[in-house]
């Protein structure tokens, strides 16, 4: 295994590079900070600003229409943004890709610890080159919370639970999938207390059990109790879904009726058009391969990308391309993949496809087509 001062120079070459031909590429769409800030960036952007509340540029939900976005990731920006006033788009940007730099060194820490003989730099490179992987390099909240859950999972592997639990709920402040995490920490929890069930002092283990449980889910808690301080309802995070068209009717009717609806016609169409058909192979292809994940006896990873999928898509499809494309599971499993391939042509060749689209699903992040969201 490589030593992680080389791991993390290999990977600052690689995202300025990469970073470079984004530059290059984003100069006929008003340039790389302009381009890269679409859709959700806007609303990152301003609650680092200006905090929560009434924002009438980004429509209205009994004077809260900002709720849905969990509060870590603006509260990350928002010293950044005060040091650097006027340049919020690229102090923005910055942020996102060390998050995301952050991601691939952690991540490459978990591979030595679930699979050895894994080479990390060939998994910086496929972060880097992955079709979908600008995502991270948007101001989106995306980098942090790949970087905070892929960090957690490491932590619980390695038995420091206490500090998988100070994770999780950083996680649960960044997104509301967060609270997913609390699962494996329980059955790791819950395996404590069985393995010491004949001990005398069973007090200390029940203590020792339950706090980290205790302690992953504060993020959302203290975020619910700060919207119920201000609004009278805790869970207002939810209930301004609405706005996006999001009501609960289940993971099977959503993605089946997407995929009945057959209008891949709209893939390119302008955002807010969506193509639930488009939507909904996503979903399938990440269920997919969370079920070749568990079939390989990684159920964590199974769960973490199966559940972040059904969730989301029990109330609308529209996101799933982009909830799957940049879980860090499902990176993972893509890693697999090509870390299985036979020869270095054959790897380059993947490497070159993936190139290749990266480039075009860029450009179509920049005119906002439907496709990349």
């Amino acid at each position: 295994m490589r030593s992680v001062s080389k791991i993390i120079i290999f990977a600052c070459v690689c995202l300025a590079l990469r970073l470079l031909l984004y530059k290059l590429m984003a100069i006929p769409f008003g340039g790389l900070a302009t381009a890269m800030c679409q859709y959700d960036c806007g609303w990152y952007v301003r609650l680092a600003q200006d905090g929560y509340g009434s924002d009438s540029l980004y429509a209205n939900y009994l004077a809260i229409p900002n709720w849905a976005f969990f509060p870590a990731f603006p509260l990350l920006l928002r010293p950044f943004l005060a040091l650097t006033p006027g340049m919020p788009l690229f102090t923005g940007l910055l942020v996102s890709n060390a998050c995301f730099l952050g991601f691939a060194v952690v991540g490459a820490l978990y591979l030595r610890a679930t699979r050895p003989a894994a080479d990390p730099l060939l998994w910086v490179v496929t972060l880097i080159i992955f079709p979908f992987g600008y995502i991270f390099s948007a101001i989106y909240s995306e980098s942090l919370y790949d970087l905070l859950l892929i960090a957690s999972v490491l932590m619980l592997a390695k038995r420091r639970v206490m500090a998988c639990a100070v994770l999780t709920a950083l996680l649960c402040a960044t997104r509301p999938t967060g609270v997913l995490m609390l699962i494996p920490l329980g059955v790791e929890r819950a395996l404590y207390l069985w393995s010491h069930r004949s001990d005398a002092d069973r007090l200390t283990h029940l203590g020792e059990a339950l706090l980290p449980v205790a302690i992953a889910p504060l993020g959302l808690s203290l975020y619910m109790l700060d919207q119920y301080v201000q609004t009278g309802d805790a869970l207002a995070f939810n209930h301004v879904q609405i706005l996006w068209d999001r009501v609960w009717v289940g993971p099977y009717r959503t993605i089946a009726d997407g995929l009945a609806a057959w209008d891949w016609y709209l893939v390119l169409q302008p955002k807010r058009i969506y193509s639930l058909s488009y939507d909904a192979a996503w979903a399938l292809l990440g269920l997919g391969v969370a079920g070749w994940i568990a079939w390989r006896r990684r159920f964590t990873e199974a769960w973490l990308l199966a559940a972040s999928i059904l969730l989301p898509a029990s109330t609308a499809l529209h996101s799933l391309p982009r909830f799957v494309a940049t879980n860090p599971f499902f990176l993972l499993a893509v890693f697999d993949l090509v870390s299985r391939l036979n020869g270095r042509l054959a790897v380059a060749g993947s490497f070159a496809g993936m190139g290749l689209l990266h480039g075009v699903v860029l450009v179509f992040w920049f005119i906002a087509a439907n496709s990349v969201y």
